[in-house]
Order: structure tokens, then C-alpha cells, then sequence
């Protein structure tokens, strides 16, 4: 009877082993055909599903290397993560594309006047003050105070004092007011092709022209052709086919229809004379349609 009992515990303990160790089993294997993010600092983006690695969702491959993908450029950023825009300076919101007003913190960022800038700002000082050369500081001069200045004064060749006036401006007719410099009428080459200068106060900025939109082209920002046709944003008729051309589209009128394409009509057989009229006089009315310079 004891030897009975004896084996009964030995089998019992056989199938306790066995038990766990398929336990354990099953473990190892639900941990390797579960998705392992790997997404740490050595491989970014990187996703193991079982022995196999690939991007992770919100990544895309590129030449080997997961990269993140942002479905709304960064416009003044870089794209860190899926969706997620990490800012220049100078720049905030969701896509970078809100300016930083540095002059309205708490803590200014000089110590008298402050002028926002697109992306930045630039500092200046009241009349009868000069900046430091940090660009931050103004200290009192008793020969610039009886200069009047508007924007402070600096010491010149010779030790004669002069007005100053921040960068983006220059000096008027007065030589004490600071007025306004167009960067855009100055350089006309200080935009890329298909940008258009538009000149602020102390500063311009460049923006895509009518045709063309914003977008990434090989890892830099550029304005790219905007296909009408294919937005429906094209004032062509609903009989015209819209054909997009850089910067701009040409409509034309289907084979069953005459006119300019924005505005077409059924084609008649045979035409009468005032028809024929009508169509030569409307023709010379219409213009073409040009594309943006």
C-alpha cells in the first residue's frame, strides 16, 4: 500500500513539472510574437514583431532608417515623432507656425524698448541712450540725450555722436526718426524661386505665390505647384476639362462645346452667321488665363 501511494506522488510530481515548465513555455513564446517598441535612443522608431523588425506605426522607412511622419508639415520645425513637431526658436504651436512674441514675456528681454521680429526680436533704447554692444543693455549719454534720437544714438568716427536706429531700419531725412527699409524693393533676390517678398516693419518675410503651396521637397522646405484640377479650386466650366500647369491650369472646353473654357456652350451644325459673329466678338473679349509670375 505504501508503495502504491508512493508512485501515485512520484507521477503527481512528473506531471507538476511538466506543468509549469509548458507554463513557462508558453510565456517565452507570447513574449516574443508580442510587438517589442524598441523605439529608444540606439533605434528610433523601430518595432519588433516576433524575430521580425520593421517602423512603427507613424514611422516610415527611408533608405533603412525609420523616420517619423507628420501629417501637417512643421513649417518652422523639424518632424520628431508621429505628428509631432519640435519648434525652432522663436516659433510655437502644433506645426510651428505661430511667432513667439519674445516682447510680451514677463521677464523682457531688454532693458528698455523691445521690437518683435518674425521669429525673433531686436532691442533699442530710449532717446538719449545707447545699446551696449550685448544688444540687450542701454546706458545713458549725456551727448546722445541732446540729440533727441528716437531710437538712441552711437558714438561715430572722429567721437561725434549719431542716431541709431535698429537693424531694419535706417535714418530719415531728419537724421533723428527711423524709417522703415523694404528688403523687397532693395533686393529683388530676397526670396527663393516661386516665394514673394513681403516686406514688415524691420524685417520682410517669404510666402509661396498664388499657384503654389507650401510642402517638403528632399528634406527642405519649398513652395510646390498647387494642382488646381485636382483640389477643385479651377474655375473651369463643368463641360471644360481642367489641364493644371505650374503655377496655374488652362481649361478647355469638351469636344461637344465651344468657348473659352471657363465658359462653355453646346457646339451647333451648321452655324449660323450671327452665331459665328458672336462667337468671333466673345473670343476677342476673353483673355487667356495666365499663370502667376
Amino acid at each position: 500500500m505504501i508503495e502504491i501511494s508512493r508512485r501515485v506522488f512520484v507521477v503527481m510530481l512528473h506531471f507538476i513539472t511538466l506543468s509549469m515548465a509548458h507554463h513557462q513555455d508558453s510565456l517565452r513564446r507570447s513574449a516574443e510574437d508580442a510587438p517589442e517598441h524598441t523605439g529608444g535612443r540606439a533605434r528610433p522608431g523601430h518595432c519588433s514583431y516576433g524575430r521580425t523588425t520593421s517602423c512603427c506605426v507613424g514611422w516610415r522607412n527611408v533608405n533603412g532608417i525609420c523616420q517619423p511622419v507628420c501629417k501637417t508639415l512643421c513649417a518652422n520645425g523639424k518632424c520628431v515623432g508621429p505628428d509631432k513637431c519640435l519648434c525652432s526658436t522663436g516659433y510655437k504651436g502644433a506645426h510651428c507656425d505661430e511667432d513667439v512674441n519674445e516682447c510680451g514675456f514677463l521677464e523682457r528681454p531688454c532693458s528698455q524698448r523691445c521690437m518683435n521680429t518674425h521669429g525673433s526680436y531686436r532691442c533699442y533704447c530710449e532717446p538719449g541712450y545707447t545699446l551696449g554692444a550685448d544688444g540687450y543693455t542701454c546706458t545713458r549719454e549725456a551727448a546722445c540725450f541732446s540729440l533727441r534720437c528716437q531710437f538712441g544714438c552711437q558714438m561715430a568716427r572722429g567721437g561725434a555722436m549719431r542716431c541709431l536706429c535698429p537693424p531694419g531700419l535706417h535714418l530719415a531725412a531728419d537724421n533723428k526718426t527711423c524709417e522703415d527699409v523694404d528688403e523687397c524693393r532693395r533686393d529683388a533676390d530676397a526670396c527663393p524661386p516661386r516665394q514673394t517678398c513681403k516686406n514688415t516693419f524691420g524685417s520682410f518675410v517669404c510666402v509661396c505665390q498664388d499657384g503654389f503651396a507650401i510642402g517638403t521637397r528632399q528634406g527642405s522646405v519649398q513652395c510646390r505647384d498647387k494642382d488646381e484640377c485636382l483640389t477643385g479650386s479651377h474655375r473651369c466650366s463643368r463641360h471644360a476639362q481642367c489641364i493644371n500647369t505650374d503655377g496655374s491650369y488652362t481649361c478647355q472646353c469638351l469636344e461637344d462645346y465651344l468657348g473659352n473654357g471657363r465658359t462653355c456652350w453646346p457646339r451647333r451644325a451648321p452655324q449660323s452667321k450671327a452665331d459665328m459673329y458672336y462667337n468671333y466678338k466673345f473670343s476677342r473679349r476673353t483673355k487667356p488665363i495666365q499663370p502667376s509670375s
